[in-house]
């Protein structure tokens, strides 16, 4: 008999729902695995703004979340208004968004809500962790399109990735910009990283400031040498990165990001440099290398290695046919294709039962 998706999932302390893009089904599946597994001891929350009628970015409606009773919820005390189920206060957090203090609730019958939660990886570490401590034996989160979803896989122990037609009408290129995402989301480890590399990852995610998405002006690139030793660091954003990673790569060199590798910088490495099989490239996770398909290839195809402090477990991929402009792919086809060139699980999410494909 086939796997279902909430089988899948079923041992998952802390799961991320993250999407290819706006409108992939992330909302559809989450509802999906709350109807298929009523436990009492679940919780879930966001990055950001979720559960509105109408999408804040396309316009276009959305799937409202609904809790079943017991279920604890982590959203914007802005938003308490807006859930409809019975409920009770659980715990405030001293976390804050723009719609308010992130408080806990718990659901005492069911109902509708509305889920807002921090943005930055410091403030859901320490969310998850109150949440625990209110014996939560299953967090999901309600993630974001992939590149913003930094906070909710540096958190989770496992991901489901959301992919479909809202991303194009064209099967082949939904399934290579799904599976691009993939690679990226399963770089492997390094496994070697120096002591001095970790603590700066470590300051960089327990920073309340800091930000989803390209790096800041801080010095959040440093090269080290083959004995694991800083030689030189800089801001990612400034040109001279790419002067003092070409001046180094005629020796062994890695280079790690405590923010993201981005298109700017690989773009420009690649004209300044051909053989690049000395240098590692080296991110706190997969979501932070904002690189399209062709220079991760072209990065590759010249010997340079890309690797990460934190894999995300990724267990698998589903797929809404439907796109907000009207139109529906074939599902079956869809689905076959994706399987083809990924390595995880693909689920439909609209077939009845979101049975392994």
């Amino acid at each position: 008999m086939p796997m279902r998706l909430s089988e899948l999932v079923a041992d998952c302390k802390c799961l991320a729902i993250i999407g290819t893009e706006k409108n992939a089904g992330k909302t559809t599946v989450l509802n999906h695995l709350l109807a298929a597994d009523r436990r009492p001891d679940q919780a879930i929350t966001s990055i950001g703004y979720d559960g509105e009628d109408v999408d804040q970015v396309t316009g276009t409606d959305k799937p409202v979340i609904y809790v079943g009773r017991g279920t604890m919820v982590a959203t914007a005390s802005g938003l308490i208004g807006q859930c409809d189920f019975t409920r009770e206060l659980v715990r405030l957090t001293g976390l804050y968004t723009p719609l308010g203090e992130v408080v806990i609730l718990r659901a005492l019958s069911d109902g509708y809500a509305q889920i807002a939660g921090p943005s930055t990886t410091g403030q859901m570490t320490r969310l998850t962790h109150m949440l625990q401590q209110e014996k939560a034996g299953r967090i999901i989160i309600d993630g974001a399109a992939a590149r913003k979803s930094t906070a909710a896989v540096s958190t989770a122990d496992a991901c489901l990735l959301a992919t479909g037609a809202s991303y194009s009408p064209y099967p082949e290129k939904i399934v290579e910009h799904t599976r691009h995402i993939a690679t990226m989301l399963t770089l492997p480890a390094d496994v070697d990283v120096p002591e001095t590399i970790r603590q700066a990852y470590s300051n960089a995610e327990n920073q309340a400031t800091s930000t989803i998405g390209a790096g800041s002006q801080d010095a959040d690139c440093r090269l080290t040498d083959r004995k694991g030793q800083i030689i030189k660091s800089t801001s990612s954003l400034d040109d001279s990165a790419v002067e003092m990673i070409a001046a180094q790569i005629q020796h062994p060199l890695r280079v790690y990001f405590t923010g993201a590798v981005t298109a700017r910088l690989v773009q420009k490495l690649l004209e300044r440099t051909r053989s690049l099989k000395n240098l590692g490239l080296i991110a706190a996770d997969g979501t932070r290398f904002l690189l399209n398909s062709a220079q991760y290839s072209e990065l590759t195809r010249r010997g340079a290695s890309l690797q990460v402090i934190k894999p995300v477990n990724l267990l698998a991929v589903t797929v809404n046919p439907w796109s907000p402009e009207g139109f529906c792919l074939d599902s079956n086809d869809l689905c076959q294709r994706l399987k083809s060139v990924l390595s995880v699980e693909v689920f439909d999410i609209m077939a009845g039962e979101a049975e392994v494909i």
